[in-house]
């Protein structure tokens, strides 16, 4: 079925080409017959006139030098009849003069003559003997005795085979160039589906999971563009992949490592291992597990909402500056356990902003945890709040682990991870994602300044109110 569809398309491309080719070759082939008809026309009356203005010269030699009547007839005879044509002459009451023994065998109508009389000149194709010939008739000023006003007719007996022969030559021409261009079509046509052809087969690949495939592109045009348009969507859609499997790998890690405690400690507890004074601290234990499963579960759905475009932003002027200091303050105990400092920096005092408070709510706590996450323990972590024309500009800086330029590169994908091994720093590459759409949504910035062991600043900016 895959290659029928190619087929199509190549017999399309071909079909479309050949029909104009035809057409022109045919209106080309129309016009060139044309001309060569008329040309063809157009010698015989040139013909005609040089045979007339030489018939009146030498009749007129010959009344001039009085010939003998027998050598006159002779040599008229040799002049009036040639291989292509023959000549006739008639007097005004249509008598044929000259020529008489060949007008019995090509006599014409007699009105051709009569009209040539009155004056008016005759020429046209006429089919006589399932041959096509050529007739002219026009008056003509002879000097013979009698002075009188005759009628000249020519016949053009060759006028069928001339204009066979050039038709013939005309479309052997059309015939010999169409076939040529069909198979210049044909190969151009073929090169031109080549590129979809082998697109077609990547694809069928990608389906399968093998992102490796790539289109040989061989040249600069609009079909090369798309090739490489291709192997970029085949890298990124490879790189995805690769990320999904690293998320997959990451996710199953943070679910299970909790659900693994949770189970452990409960059927401790059930078959009384644990003391009685001591299940306070494991069911606390099992409470925090218990909060970072929802918090990774909640992440999830929200990636899925974001990026399925069901969320909206609902903007209300607000204090930022209040908001940054409750979410310190609720991470509080998290700050305590790593002896951490957050230092708030605002220049400006208190500032009023117009955004989605519980969508900033999500983007600080990401970006807080973050810092935190990945800062060592008796360091501190800076927030600044500045006003810059019509936008607050919030500036969260960590001194920590830092990043390569490799990884800032892809530090808003979803599923990237930094760390490739398993730690407790790791985590499931969702928050950055989240946070990158939710700034989006604000139709304000978001960028990344980093350098490896010496910490990470993120900056984003919000609409003042």
């Amino acid at each position: 079925m895959r290659k029928l569809q190619f087929r199509s398309l190549f017999s399309k491309l071909f079909s479309t080409y050949l029909v104009i080719l035809f057409i022109s070759f045919i209106v080309i082939g129309v016009v060139v017959n044309t001309l060569v008809q008329n040309e063809l026309i157009n010698r015989n009356h040139n013909a005609f006139d040089h045979q007339r203005e030489q018939l009146m010269q030498y009749f007129e030699l010959a009344s001039l030098e009085d010939w003998d009547e027998d050598i006159f007839l002779s040599s008229l005879e040799l002049s009036m009849n040639q291989e292509d044509r023959m000549i006739f002459l008639f007097n005004e009451e249509g008598q044929i003069k000259y020529n008489t023994d060949l007008f019995q065998q090509y006599a014409p109508e007699r009105h051709i003559f009569e009209n040539a009389l009155s004056g008016d000149e005759f020429s046209r194709r006429l089919n006589y003997n399932d041959q096509i010939i050529y007739v002219m008739a026009a008056p003509i000023e002879l000097a013979t005795e009698e002075n009188e006003t005759h009628t000249m007719l020519m016949i053009f007996n060759e006028f069928d085979t001339q204009s066979k022969k050039l038709t013939f030559i005309i479309n052997m021409t059309i015939l010999i160039a169409i076939i040529i261009a069909g198979i210049i079509i044909y190969f151009t046509s073929k090169k031109i589906t080549s590129p979809l052809r082998e697109m077609n087969d990547s694809a069928l690949q990608f389906a399968k999971g093998d992102f490796e495939n790539r289109v040989q592109i061989k040249t600069r045009d609009e079909i090369g563009q798309l090739g490489k348009t291709f192997n970029y969507m085949a890298k990124e859609l490879g790189s995805i992949d690769q990320m999904r499997k690293d998320f997959v790998a990451n996710v199953s890690h943070d679910l299970r490592s909790p659900l693994t405690s949770i189970r452990g400690f409960l059927g401790a507890l059930m078959d009384g291992t644990i003391p009685k004074e001591q299940q306070s601290k494991y069911f606390s234990i099992m409470k925090n597990e218990t909060e970072r499963l929802m918090k990774l579960v909640e992440d999830l759905l929200d990636m899925a909402k974001l990026e399925g475009g069901q969320i909206e932003i609902m903007p209300v002027p607000y204090n930022l500056t209040e908001q940054i200091r409750l979410v310190i303050a609720r991470m509080e105990p998290t700050l305590s356990s790593k002896c951490i400092d957050i230092e708030l920096l605002s220049v400006e005092g208190d500032v009023m902003v117009k955004a989605d408070p519980n969508r900033i709510d999500q983007v600080l706590v990401n970006l807080l945890q973050n810092a935190i996450q990945f800062s060592e323990k008796n360091s501190k972590v800076e927030v600044m709040i500045e006003k810059e024309s019509n936008l607050a500009k919030i500036s969260i800086r960590d001194f920590g682990l830092g990043m390569s330029e490799e990884d800032l590169k892809y530090v808003w994908e979803r599923f990237y991870k930094k760390e490739k091994a398993r730690s407790n720093k790791g985590g499931t590459g969702i928050g950055l994602s989240i946070v990158k759409h939710i700034i989006d949504l604000h139709d304000t910035s978001i960028e990344v300044e980093s350098k490896l062991n010496k910490g990470t600043t993120i900056i984003f900016t919000l609409p003042l109110e």
